[in-house]
């Protein structure tokens, strides 16, 4: 039984498992809370024999270590074997777990002592009286709070020509932990059906009969198939049981078996111990799929009205994209100002800064309709394909974060963020707010805007608008909705010097965001581009600092006066300089949206596409770019997963990389075959070289990528 491992706890864990020191011992080893050692079943081997072995757990008064599916947090414990060459390690066979519930999250774990038995083979001529074997275990050791465990355990023993005897002092563990595998092959029969967002099991006794079972809990194998926190009903009906599981609606994609151990104290067979049983079922769909993301062409949308209201969700969803929280940072000091304002003046910055959203967007879907309606291959997030509109953004993020950091302030200045923290913010302000929200937000692609973007622009230039509209709507309705109920905002404490230090925190947020734009710069233009851009950063905060330490003073006129026009100078004159050398830069040789998960990729060509599936080659097709933040995270979250890595090479999938970060009417091209406009886009061809392929949505986890790759 698989598990798809939860990348955010792997990440977060490897933090802590470099700040550990692994310990070392060849018997017990002990942690803050938990005793591991490496134990035999038998007191020596045999030459060409398979004997067992198992990592022991001894856990304090309730802390847990994990079983192979954690649940909705943890980490499973991980054994690294070490061993004498022609010895071989298989699995490690994991007796059934307990279900921990912390509040509103349930685990699946052990605080009873167990032993993870894995087998070993020995080689079929062993030299020497005795051998050693090695393993570095990790675990998770949780209470209220979580700790790393690490140990390196080693384990002698000695050879043997004679039947091996069993250990005097752990043959008994091991024969508690086999009472503890789930039982298999034992008659017992499931079907399942997935009824909405629901799975109902039946299971199903040996006609040799079986003992009555009144209640039974299922812990699931795999990773994002059910949620585990609501209750599970078990029931008898007509001889055999039925019991319902809540579907978790993340898995995106119509899974087609269900794996998994049930558990009961009043076992499953009459003549024989054991409160396991495997289950595999394969799982039928009642009804049709719920919450279905779009996955494909213009085709699966059933018409304009749907695409608007796929739209508007979608530009609802971009709020939470990690675009758009630098201008988000932005709109947070707007509503603190304005928490004390009257409930009108509130209302009318909400208005303009939705009013600033749409019509960026307009502008934004005219440039990219006229643009496509003169042969241009472009897509959504076309301007960030410029050198020239990245250097821009660039400056304008550079000087906005100096501004929050008081270098220098501009009390009327077109954002209204310069302002002194109690003041209010200008109308104008409030607009182009909602403009660079934007602009800033192209990158992202949120779910659902796929479909309906590319349906958009199959449709004539007035649908095509109404769509962009929707989906712009959708994007400020959040903030027109708070200006709009101001007494929400009533909440927010009083002016005073905490305003400050939140408005000098925001702007870390927009001085991420350039660093962001210098990576992507970087892989456009190369090492030249970012020199580039360091050098104009330079000259604008040199003038910037002028600005602030002279240009600001209460005296001395002709000082302040030449503060000025030398900060703009410096300012203005920088970003002309950097922008006009942006537009001269060539892409750099060899550049585009590097891999951060491991995963082999080939550029994509047409051409291999159709060479790999004319050799019945299964294949999967990554369109990305540098600059698509959801795009990187997917390469973080799923494409980093050992089990993702490992199913492609089970299966022989050759993955491709359609790099859109630099212009590219081919790949622009290959997208609109598909109805799309924009990355991040996913595409599983079969072997079957006349087989449909299977597209995936724009959000990926590790489990909708491998439920995708059970589909071919």
């Amino acid at each position: 039984m698989d598990k798809i491992v939860n990348d955010r706890y792997v990440i977060a864990l490897i933090a802590l498992f470099c700040l550990q020191g692994v310990l070392q011992a060849s018997g017990p080893v002990r942690s803050e809370h938990v005793e591991a050692e490496l134990v035999s079943e038998q007191a020596e081997i045999r030459a060409g024999e398979e004997f067992w072995v198992g990592l022991r757990l001894v856990h304090d008064p309730h802390w847990h270590t994990y079983w192979l599916n954690p649940g909705d947090s943890g980490l499973e414990t991980m054994l690294t074997w070490d061993l004498p060459e022609g010895f071989s390690a298989g699995e490690i066979h994991w007796p059934y777990p307990e279900r921990i519930e912390m509040g509103p999250l349930v685990t699946y774990a052990y605080e009873r002592d167990v032993v993870l038995m894995v087998p070993i083979q020995a080689p079929a001529q062993l030299d020497g009286e005795e051998i050693t074997l090695h393993v570095r275990a990790d675990w998770l050791e949780c209470k209220e709070i979580c700790l790393p465990g690490s140990a390196e355990l080693s384990l002698t023993l000695p050879v043997t020509d004679q039947a091996p005897q069993p250990h005097p002092s752990f043959a008994e563990h091991f024969q508690q932990a086999r009472q503890e595998w789930p039982l298999r092959d034992t008659g017992w029969r499931f079907e399942g059906e997935r009824i909405d967002d629901e799975f109902t099991i039946r299971a199903i006794p040996p006609e040799s009969g079986a003992p009555a079972v009144d209640s039974a809990q299922f812990f699931a194998a795999e990773a994002e198939m059910i949620q585990y926190y609501p209750a599970q009903h078990w029931q008898p009906e007509n001889g055999s049981y039925v019991f319902t599981l809540v579907r978790d609606i993340t898995f995106r994609h119509e899974p087609n078996r269900l794996t998994g151990v049930l558990v009961s104290e009043d076992g499953w067979l009459e003549d024989q111990p054991g409160r396991a049983l495997f289950v595999d079922v394969a799982i039928e769909t009642g009804t049709a799929p719920i919450a279905a993301p779009l996955a494909g062409g213009p085709d699966e949308i059933s018409g304009l009205a749907a695409a608007l209201f796929f739209a508007f969700l979608g530009g609802i969803i971009l709020n939470l994209m990690p675009c758009v929280f630098p201008v988000i940072s932005i709109k947070i000091m707007g509503f603190v100002r304005q928490a004390e304002e009257e409930r009108g003046h509130i209302l009318k910055h909400g208005l303009l800064f939705g009013l600033g959203v749409l019509v960026s967007f307009w502008i934004l879907a005219g440039a990219l309709i006229a643009l496509r309606a003169g042969g241009e291959q472009l897509g959504w997030g076309f301007h960030l394909q410029s050198p020239v509109f990245l250097m821009g953004m660039s400056v304008l993020f550079f000087l906005l974060a100096l501004n929050l950091f008081g270098v220098f302030e501009v009390g009327t200045s077109w954002m209204g963020i310069g302002q002194k923290a109690t003041g209010s913010s200008t109308w104008t302000g409030s607009f182009f707010s909602g403009a660079l929200a934007t602009v800033i937000a192209t990158p992202c692609t949120a779910p659902f805007m796929g479909a309906a973007l590319g349906y958009a622009l199959t449709l004539s230039a007035i649908e095509s608008l109404l769509i962009f509209s929707a989906l712009g709507a959708g994007m400020a309705a959040p903030y027109v909705l708070l200006s709009a109920y101001p007494q929400w905002l009533r909440k927010i404490p009083k002016p005073g010097p905490w305003m400050e230090t939140l408005k000098q925190s925001m702007g870390w947020l927009l001085a991420a965001t350039v660093v962001w734009l210098a990576w992507v710069l970087n892989i456009m233009g190369g090492g030249e581009a970012v020199i580039l851009l360091l050098g104009v950063l330079f000259i604008v905060g040199f003038g910037s600092w002028i600005l602030g330490r002279w240009g600001a003073l209460s005296r001395g006129f002709p000082v302040r006066l030449t503060a000025k026009i030398i900060a703009a100078l410096l300012i203005f004159g920088g970003a002309v300089v950097g922008i006009g050398a942006a537009s001269q830069l060539e892409p750099a040789a060899g550049q585009g949206a590097a891999s951060t998960s491991g995963m082999p990729w080939e550029d994509f060509t047409p051409e291999r596409l159709e060479e790999l599936r004319a050799e019945g080659q299964p294949v999967f097709v990554n369109f990305t770019a540098a600059w698509c933040l959801s795009c990187l995270a997917n390469e973080r979250v799923a494409f980093s997963s050992s089990r993702v890595q490992a199913a492609f090479r089970e299966k022989g999938i050759t993955p491709l990389k359609a790099d859109w970060t630099n212009r590219d009417d081919v790949i622009g091209g290959v997208l609109a075959e598909y109805g799309r406009s924009s990355v991040p886009f996913y595409v599983l061809y079969g072997a079957d070289h006349e087989g449909a392929p299977i597209t995936l949505p724009e959000i990926l986890t590790p489990g909708i990528v491998l439920e995708a790759l059970e589909e071919i």
